[in-house]
């Protein structure tokens, strides 16, 4: 069995394992109603954000390839899949009247699953796409065609390893409700986490093979950097809270 397809499926396997278990450590401020409601809308808008964002890639391939099927259901992106995702879920909750922040209890999961996955990108080869530049360094790896390449699944493994305690304690913040003073709340947890994502993967994918859509960035940065933009209010109120703190 090929190697992408048995760690996707143990990604999601353990993600959702993780998720349950968070749940129960944590609790949900959503009814199971209308968690599913969020679910069922995340998954929806990744599909078509992973779809849309791989499109984009490459401009130029997307309209040789406009009449081929295979190409056109073939590939996704992970941070078409996140924004799509998000995307979606704002406006089910605008549609549907939910309040609440809804995204903390996915991002650990969503952490362990793209790690796990990123290992089946790995193994996978040449053929995923996923690989790095070329370098000289002495952990690059030669993926089978005698040239040594940047491991980038390996360097995002290890940073989203790194940040799944800094996720946790996130969320320990979160639950003290009022306990003390917290510089993260409701919602935080998610945003931190994708923040955090779409930073690596835009100065990762400097030292990927792929085509430069406009600027010098790849279509896959101006989409982490469009979101990043978005999230820029949040990171100013964690910063002026701190900022407080110390002068109390």
């Amino acid at each position: 069995m090929h190697p992408h397809f048995v760690f996707e499926w143990l990604a999601y396997f353990f993600a959702i394992a993780c998720y349950f278990l968070l749940r129960r450590r944590f609790g949900d401020v959503l009814s199971t109603p209308e968690r599913w409601t969020v679910v069922v809308a995340a998954i929806a808008g990744g599909a078509v954000g992973s779809k849309i964002l791989f499109w984009l890639e490459d401009p130029s391939v997307l309209l040789q390839n406009l009449h081929n099927p295979e190409y056109l259901l073939g590939g996704k992106t992970i941070v078409g899949g996140l924004v799509g995702g998000l995307v979606a879920v704002e406006l089910m909750k605008r549609y549907t009247g939910v309040r609440p922040s809804t995204g903390d209890l996915y991002a650990i999961p969503l952490a362990f699953g793209i790690a796990i996955g990123r290992v089946g990108c790995f193994l996978t080869g040449l053929s995923d796409n996923t690989y790095g530049n070329p370098t000289r360094l002495i952990w690059g790896v030669d993926f089978g065609d005698g040239i040594s390449r940047h491991p980038t699944q390996l360097y995002e493994i290890v940073f989203l390893l790194g940040l799944v305690p800094i996720l946790y304690l996130i969320l320990l913040s979160i639950s003290c409700n009022g306990r003390s003073l917290r510089v993260f709340v409701s919602g935080d947890g998610f945003k931190f986490f994708m923040l955090a994502y779409l930073s690596f993967r835009f100065f990762c994918d400097f030292i990927k093979p792929y085509p430069k859509v406009f600027l010098g960035l790849q279509g896959i940065q101006w989409a982490c950097l469009v979101f990043l933009l978005y999230y820029s209010g949040d990171v100013i109120r964690w910063t002026a809270f701190r900022y407080r703190l110390k002068r109390i």
